[in-house]
């Protein structure tokens, strides 16, 4: 199908390009001779590296280290996958108290690393760096 529709234009190479700008690995195209066909692998990190990632990525723009605890790591990515998600969807998602998640976000808002952006009810939330 891929190969059908770079033949009609359909910004394939753009596909590629823009998958390669995420640094997340080298697509890889397989042809499937027998049945006319090619396949598209992207590779995609796992939560972990997405974390490490992150916790990085705010080291070297704060330019000193910040230590970020275990829960404050998967904060950290839970707001990454979405920066509009609620104290309460964090806390369930995470198996703790609302006040727990409050409590660090606070500690990541003071430390840097974490801003909110907007009102507290229609706004959403930045780590710094992204």
């Amino acid at each position: 199908m891929i190969g059908f529709g770079e033949n009609v234009g359909s910004g394939f190479p753009k596909i590629i390009a823009a998958w390669k700008e995420t640094n997340w690995g080298e697509p890889q195209l397989m042809n499937k001779l027998d049945v006319d066909e090619v396949e598209l692998v992207l590779p995609v990190p796992s939560p972990n590296s997405a974390v490490k990632t992150v916790n990085e990525t705010v080291n070297e723009i704060v330019n000193e280290t910040v230590k970020v605890s275990t829960t404050q790591e998967k904060i950290l990515q839970l707001l990454h996958e979405n920066e509009n998600i609620t104290y309460e969807e964090m806390a369930e998602k995470m198996g703790i108290s609302r006040a727990t998640v409050g409590r660090h976000i606070s500690i990541l808002k003071k430390t840097g690393v974490l801003k909110r952006v907007g009102e507290d009810k229609n706004g959403s939330w930045l780590i710094i760096g992204h």
